[in-house]
């Protein structure tokens, strides 16, 4: 455990983490009031044999969708492992890292959506230590250190139908899921049967709630907590040509395109009024100095939250981009080509992966209706929800 709780007797945790050859799914988002990560922790009391490092790099060096298999890190006595690389293959441990190994520990920040790809990372992790456990090999057991969701318990969204499965989405899971880390891994071990012996920690590696002040970027696009509450929508906009704001100072909160007018005062008006005045547009101009319209003079605007829990994220971004591409149907476009190790479909399909969202993007369907769909399914998740906290 921490520092700060080794004194007073052993408990169950503590004797697991002292007889475990120890391997970690971790990176610079696990940071300890102590002023260590909690990498430097575990290695210090326990024995950590290698660490297993998702999208980004350990301290989130590298943009979306860049291999980390050139990155290079020293720690006495640990292997790194890299589990996003230059082909799809990277994403899943094969048998060999997993040799020598007692306990996985997973210790990583989520932003609350489904794209977010450090979970799916990790759940990948648990299917291969399921499959490892019933082939009568010595058993893994999982640890994870539980942390609070920046973007809270509110639910946005539709679960991932199944053919639209990758990467940036495990089937069944909502846009944005309102479950911490463990709770999301607790309900992929019990929706898909996982073999696993899981245990969550919830107290003594992370405080309760998150500020602003002490916010740690999980991944270089994530550089605020405000932005977690509107990153389930706006991540939307990596299936077309508008920038979701890479290259600024505030991703995914800032959006345009070189065509885009910002003085449009009937597109801002419109996405305004559909999430109830709890949202204000900012129209502005900004050139990204990077990714998608680098160094244009692009037109658009910054999304100032006046009520964060009552923004639906989700359904503005569809908004917004059903909007624009009526709005500007000659410049408007959906991104082409491959995308997050897929490429039998369009990004947008991937992200969106609902076949009755897809059908609205396109016009079939009323706002209203679109919305009664959505509270729906986020109804039945919410339920859900409530049966699986009851549980663990």
């Amino acid at each position: 455990m921490p520092p700060e709780n080794h004194t007073g007797r052993m408990n169950k945790i503590e004797k697991l983490l002292r007889v475990s050859r120890i391997g970690m799914i971790t990176n610079q988002s696990a940071f300890g009031s102590n002023g260590e990560y909690h990498f430097q922790t575990i290695r210090k009391f326990y024995d950590l044999k290698k660490i297993f490092l998702p999208e980004h790099g350990l301290f989130a060096e590298l943009q979306d969708q860049v291999s980390g298999s050139n990155l290079r890190y020293h720690l006495d006595g640990v292997e790194f492992i890299n589990l996003y690389g230059d082909q799809e293959s990277s994403l899943v441990p094969d048998a060999v890292s997993l040799e020598g190994l007692d306990l996985i520990i997973i210790d990583i920040r989520d932003t609350g959506a489904r794209y977010y790809t450090f979970l799916t990372t990790a759940y990948y992790f648990l299917e291969e230590i399921s499959k490892w456990n019933s082939s009568g090999r010595e058993e893994i057991s999982v640890l994870v250190l539980d942390s609070p969701n920046p973007a809270g318990k509110r639910i946005e969204g539709s679960p991932l139908q199944k053919e639209y499965e990758s990467f940036v989405g495990v089937r069944g899971v909502l846009h944005r899921h309102g479950l911490t880390p463990g709770e999301l891994l607790s309900y992929y071990k019990k929706e898909f049967s996982l073999n696993i012996k899981m245990k969550i920690v919830k107290k003594g590696w992370y405080k309760k709630e998150d500020s602003e002040f002490l916010w740690i970027p999980p991944s270089p696009n994530i550089p605020f907590r405000s932005t977690c509450y509107v990153y389930a929508g706006q991540c939307l906009l990596e299936g077309t040509n508008l920038s979701e704001g890479r290259g600024t100072t505030r991703p995914f909160e800032t959006f345009g395109a070189p065509y885009l007018d910002e003085q449009n005062e009937t597109i801002r008006k419109v996405l305004e009024s559909s999430q109830k005045e709890s949202c204000i547009l900012r129209p502005l101009k900004f050139i990204p100095t990077f990714h998608k319209h680098k160094d244009e003079i692009c037109g658009g605007y910054q999304i100032l939250l006046k009520k964060p829990e009552a923004f639906h994220s989700l359904f503005f971004s569809l908004k917004l981009i059903r909007l624009l591409k009526e709005e500007y149907t000659k410049d408007f476009a959906y991104r082409d080509g491959a995308y997050e190790f897929r490429s039998d479909l369009p990004a947008i399909d991937l992200l969106v992966g609902d076949r009755v969202l897809l059908d609205y993007l396109n016009g079939k369907y009323s706002d209203f209706s679109i919305l009664e769909y959505l509270n729906e399914q986020e109804a039945v998740w919410k339920k859900n929800r409530k049966t699986l906290l009851e549980e663990i």
